[in-house]
């Protein structure tokens, strides 16, 4: 069960050198929604437009991990500076590779979709509309405190103003103008407000989460409480999955 009741998480870590095996554990508080907006809307720099037909492309998205790696972490396990306890140092954040704060807070983005193996899918003919056949259901897989949490969505049929609404979201682009001449910035705007709002406006039912180790089962409560970038990639998928597959040659 996914705890949606911590006041902090921890995110493990493994390095190995020689023949020692060394493990790392980063505490993070929990984000908030706030915290999602503010992390999404830094990441949306995608490049410069110099001139008619030049065009620059960076990716600066590390920098704000590291942001937010510094914005979330509480404490560090594992690590020792001149074999003393790092957490004594007040730069202990300053000594802490950038690798390790970068693969740490990756944790917070992994959040998978699970889908059973090909070899274990029934081919079946006459997808029935009628009842079940209008609602979604979306699996995935979270890490909290070191280990794998499954969790589930379920999601009635969007409606054509949904797909317009996703379709101008995952699509739109912005062109900026800088002080610099026939320089522009190129930007896609990353706010997960407009995702969370749809989640909302679509979701039926979760299973998996919990609030101090009980199930959360009133829709009240786990719309408030389940995680934003959690609701943000469920519905990106979800708009993915309603896309009908199209097999090769047909």
């Amino acid at each position: 069960m996914f705890d949606l009741g911590l006041k902090e998480t921890f995110f493990v870590l493994r390095k190995t050198k020689g023949n020692k095996k060394y493990i790392f554990k980063h505490f993070f508080r929990l984000p908030t929604e706030q915290d999602w907006v503010k992390y999404h809307l830094a990441r949306n720099f995608m490049g410069l437009s110099k001139g008619k037909d030049t065009f620059e492309f960076a990716n600066v998205m590390q920098k704000e991990d590291l942001a937010f790696w510094d914005n979330l972490i509480v404490r560090a396990e594992g690590y020792l500076h001149q074999s003393k306890d790092l957490m004594t140092l007040e730069d202990w954040k300053e000594k802490i590779p950038v690798d390790h704060k970068l693969n740490a807070i990756g944790g917070f983005l992994i959040f998978n979709r699970e889908e059973l193996p090909e070899s274990e899918l029934i081919e079946t003919e006459g997808y029935d509309l009628a009842g079940g056949g209008q609602e979604t259901e979306l699996v995935f897989d979270a890490v909290q405190d070191g280990a794998s949490r499954q969790v589930k969505f379920y999601f009635m049929q969007p409606e054509m103003e949904d797909f317009m609404i996703f379709n101008r979201l995952a699509s739109k682009m912005q062109v900026v103008r800088t002080k610099q001449r026939n320089v522009s910035e190129l930007r896609v705007p990353a706010d997960i407000r407009p995702f969370v709002k749809l989640f909302d406006k679509l979701i039926t039912k979760v299973v998996g989460y919990g609030f101090g180790g009980k199930e959360l089962m009133k829709a009240e409560e786990w719309k408030i409480k389940i995680d934003a970038y959690h609701k943000r990639e469920a519905i990106r998928e979800l708009f993915t999955a309603s896309q009908l597959e199209e097999e090769a040659g047909n």
